[in-house]
């Protein structure tokens, strides 16, 4: 967020707005705020004693908003007595099953939830942190009224995050149908099909998806529908089988290794090109390597050190999608494709065999990379590929000078995080949304059927701060973590608030809301009788067609072959290969580019030592005897009288001749 002084710009926002308010605090005096909403995001101007500051939200980092109402814990208890204790009060969103309501507080609340970039108070790198807008909507007598005019903020809010269109006979004055404007505001039909791993990394998966997704989910109003996989590709089996369209993506809450089971389940139907074009894939990293996740962030400059789950959340509700590589993978006996890499050598030797080290989360891949180190392997064979048109092998030097430009393998520019920059402001003075007056419509309960809650970088359960307690910086910041305002009463005297307008106890469950959870007991098993569904993947494939000879037929004259002995070849197409190696830094999701890795036999253990210890940030490139070369397709032939790893995503493939090549921007993937 960016703080201003007063200037053109706030003439530029005033003209823009779509929605204009005044509200204020309590505990402040002579201080109010002009709220706005325009196009571009929330802008708050705060005017305090002639001092005027304007701050904007901006749109990207606003992942939805709720209108709530308040309703009394105890019916005897009076709401307007400053005695009455504050655990008594609670409030609960409109559309909560609840008969008795606190009739005192006519008020609607309107929650904004964003998270924006902010600096820390100390040294420190860039984070995301949750900003919670609360406006409180009391201008008229009525309730209904105050609904109103809130759900009309809530429609626009939720119009501008999916980039449609914003009805405008739904926010004129004159249009008083309440019922009509809350069914607009009524949540997406489909849902999110999400793939939990139960024993992904440590085994926190189901846990980690309910106190930490579940939360940011519910903000956004994001229904789903979560299955807990009960065997090896059972999610494989499951997208490639069943009516998938009923839901509008595919989240996987795990390692890398189920959205690999996704993606050839999706190319494993008759369908495969819709299927990837209607349905984009998300991940919540909850695995030991989680190198797909840490790409997307690396690639959309989020800081995804600082707290991983939260960027990886804020994909997916982000309603942002970018396109990504997949590559097709032949062996002898099948057909794969793969988003992130292939291997042979040390590196798939570590992958492979630190999996009896899985409790320990991504530490196994350290430990296991010290032992192969002592107990070095060489592998001999065959590696051939068809270079890019710039065949030229990446420079060492331009590599770390682009790693110099990074902060912990993350690029960041304050200025320019904004994705909606590039959004013309709205001039027309048509395109103005007016205030509203009061209507005397029934009030309508409306069911969304999802509870408000809390989602926290590292805290699971809070209580919040009262209307009274607000955090404010008069130094710099208009708003701070929490912001709440509420506008002036028209026909009386403006009441003091003497309770809190936010939820005293998170909801993290699915239950109680229109997502669900399907177990172990969900309808049985997705392969036929007798079938072992370790073996259902070897059906035939779908996808593109294929440009290169077959794996067993000569390779034709344009293609370079090396032959030897190799301690390491690693094929990538991402940034990262998990959090901690980045390994190709000049990859992009969709650049139609394979880089392939190759470390040959008679590298010292000190330059092996130094290539290991520099793959965290970039500068592994700089070690003698490692190569990096770009190409469009390539072929492992190892020799087979000595057994080895082969890995694609890291699964283990049968190790034997392996062809690859890339196809661009073949599916598509959540961002924030």
């Amino acid at each position: 967020m960016k703080t201003y002084i007063m200037d053109q710009e706030s003439s530029q926002l005033r003209s823009s707005a779509l929605l204009e308010e005044t509200f204020y605090i309590t505990s402040k005096k002579n201080t109010y705020y002009r709220v706005k909403l325009t196009e571009k995001g929330l802008s708050l101007e705060k005017e305090s004693n002639g001092a005027t500051k304007i701050e904007t939200i901006s749109l990207g980092d606003i992942i939805g908003c709720k209108c709530m109402r308040s309703k009394r814990r105890n019916g005897a208890s009076c709401a307007c007595r400053p005695t009455i204790s504050k655990p008594q009060m609670r409030d609960v969103q409109v559309n909560e099953t609840y008969n008795v309501w606190d009739e005192l507080d006519t008020s609607a609340y309107l929650y904004i939830y964003a998270y924006t970039l902010k600096k820390p108070r100390v040294k420190g790198a860039l984070r995301r942190e949750r900003t919670t807008i609360t406006l409180r909507f009391r201008s008229f007598d009525k309730y209904q009224d105050n609904l109103r005019e809130a759900s009309r903020w809530r429609l626009a809010i939720k119009c501008l995050i999916k980039k449609i269109p914003i009805p405008k006979n739904l926010m004129s004055p004159t249009h008083g149908n309440l019922d009509s404007l809350l069914k607009a505001c009524s949540s997406e039909e489909k849902k999110l099909l999400v793939f939990l791993n139960p024993k992904s990394g440590p085994g926190r998966s189901r846990e980690t998806f309910q106190r930490r997704i579940h939360p940011i989910l519910s903000e956004a109003e994001k229904l789903y529908e979560v299955y807990i996989t009960k065997y090896p590709n059972y999610a494989r089996e499951f997208v490639r089988i069943r009516n998938i369209y009923q839901w509008n993506g595919i989240l996987c809450v795990g390692g890398d290794g189920i959205l690999f089971e996704v993606i050839n389940g999706l190319l494993g139907r008759s369908d495969w090109k819709r299927a990837l074009e209607e349905l984009p894939l998300g991940i919540i990293p909850c695995g030991s390597g989680n190198g797909l996740a840490k790409s997307i962030a690396y690639e959309k400059q989020e800081p995804y050190d600082s707290n991983p789950m939260l960027i990886s959340a804020l994909s997916v509700v982000k309603n942002k999608y970018t396109p990504i590589d997949l590559v097709r993978i032949e062996t002898t006996s099948q057909i794969l494709y793969s988003f992130l890499s292939v291997g042979w050598g040390l590196i798939a030797d570590i992958d492979i065999e630190s999996e009896r080290l899985r409790a320990i989360g991504g530490q196994r891949f350290t430990i296991w990379s010290i032992a192969r180190l002592i107990g070095l392997r060489i592998y001999k064979g065959t590696v051939s590929y068809l270079p890019c048109d710039n065949n030229n092998k990446v420079s060492t030097q331009t590599v770390i000078n682009e790693n110099n430009k990074t902060n912990g393998g993350f690029l960041y520019d304050t200025k320019n995080h904004n994705d909606n920059d590039n959004i013309d402001i709205v001039k027309n003075n048509n395109d103005i949304i007016t205030h509203s007056k009061s209507y005397g419509d029934n009030l309508d309960r409306y069911c969304d059927g999802v509870k408000e809650s809390k989602s926290y970088h590292n805290v699971l359960d809070s209580v919040t701060s009262d209307i009274g307690d607000i955090y404010l910086d008069d130094n710099n910041d208009v708003v701070g973590e929490n912001l709440s305002l509420e506008t002036e009463i028209q026909s009386r005297t403006r009441l003091d608030s003497f309770y809190s307008a936010t939820s005293r106890k998170s909801t993290y469950y699915s239950t109680g809301s229109a997502s669900s959870y399907h177990s172990m007991e969900d309808s049985g098993s997705l392969t036929p009788d007798g079938e072992d569904p370790d073996t259902v993947y070897n059906r035939i494939m779908y996808g593109p067609s294929s440009s290169l000879p077959a794996l067993t037929a000569q390779l034709p004259n344009d293609w370079i072959q090396i032959k030897g002995e190799f301690v390491a070849v690693h094929a990538s197409y991402q940034s990262h290969i998990g959090e901690d190696g980045f390994i190709a830094p000049r990859a992009k999701l969709a650049d139609g580019l394979i880089w392939l890795l190759i470390i040959k036999a008679g590298i010292t253990r000190t330059n092996l030592l130094q290539f290991l210890l520099g793959l965290n940030t970039g500068t592994h490139l700089a070690s003698n005897g490692v190569d990096m070369i770009p190409v469009k397709a390539f072929r492992i032939e190892p020799e087979t009288s000595v057994t080895g790893n082969m890995t694609v995503d890291g699964e283990k493939v049968d190790y034997g001749p392996l062809q690859a090549e890339i196809f661009s921007s073949l599916a598509t993937v959540m961002s924030p």
